[in-house]
């Protein structure tokens, strides 16, 4: 079994409790407008390209076994691409990378375990994210168990968008999960992320049920899911449940725009909120809203 990662970023102190390794999967079944991780939509590898990068050296038109060339303003040529890399190692300037990798349990745990120190100091430990990690649940089912042997905390982020039982399987192996929810409007939800929210607050209302220690997380973007009609729905469904221990408000950012246009996918721009309607979001949550 072999899971596909697209970045691993350790020493993360924004994916739950203390100092963290976020390993990201790739793949994902929403496809939010305002993504600032396109690049994990597609469960397969990809080749990104950023222009702003390219010098125009052409190193990696002279190692490609496929003869491809850098077109005029500098676009890569795709076609026949077997994605090897080996443009991406030629690059001396960042502007050629492969997004995605394979890794076996044992291996992904051995780059885990290397900031062990840290998660035992400050509380921390290793985020699943992406993407959608529970895409790869089988995968997860074979490494959690290792990483607990461990002693390591477990945090999953999730959009929700996964059968429930699906989550079951590995609740053994989490310590809290952290849960996106965009917009409880359905309508407003199928418009911009391309699916239902029903099964998403479906399995939200189940880990509050359970007890499962939750982080909630609400990317906001100004003029769709700002409003305090949104966050007054939101937090009279999770109403005072004492297991979901903090609501986090996440301002929109424009870090997905350039990851979008190396892949060539279409791009979306959207603003973040103004400063006073994040303080009124936040206090809509009361004590548990965090900006």
């Amino acid at each position: 079994m072999k899971g596909r990662v697209f970045n691993i970023q350790r020493f993360s102190v924004h994916d739950g409790p203390g100092i963290r390794t976020t390993v990201f999967f790739k793949g994902c079944n929403l496809r939010c407008q305002w993504c600032h991780n396109p690049e994990s939509y597609e469960t397969g590898i990809q080749l990104e390209y950023f222009a702003d990068k390219c010098v125009g050296c052409r190193a990696c038109e002279e190692v490609c076994p496929q003869g491809a060339r850098i077109q005029d303003g500098r676009r890569i040529h795709r076609q026949g691409c077997t994605l090897c890399g080996k443009c991406a190692e030629a690059c001396m300037y960042g502007a050629i990378a492969i997004a995605g990798w394979d890794l076996e349990p044992e291996t992904l745990l051995e780059t885990v375990l290397k900031d062990k120190k840290y998660y035992i100091n400050s509380g921390g430990g290793i985020t699943l994210s992406g993407g959608e990690p529970m895409l790869q649940w089988e995968f997860l089912s074979e490494f959690l168990p290792l990483v607990k042997e461990n002693g390591i905390s477990v945090a999953l982020d999730t959009a929700g968008n996964v059968p429930y039982w699906k989550y079951e399987k590995l609740f053994p192996y989490l310590d809290f999960i952290l849960l996106d929810i965009k917009i409880m409007d359905d309508t407003l939800h199928r418009q911009y992320t391309g699916v239902s929210n029903k099964l998403i607050l479906e399995n939200a209302k189940r880990f509050i049920e359970q007890g499962i220690r939750m982080h909630i997380r609400i990317p906001l973007i100004k003029g769709i899911n700002d409003t305090i009609e949104n966050a007054g729905q939101l937090a009279y469904f999770l109403g005072d449940a004492p297991n979901v221990e903090e609501v986090r408000l996440l301002p929109y950012h424009t870090l997905g725009v350039r990851k979008a246009q190396s892949l060539e996918l279409p791009v979306c721009e959207f603003s973040p909120p103004e400063a006073h309607t994040m303080e009124q979001l936040r206090e809509i949550f009361g004590d548990k809203g965090v900006c």
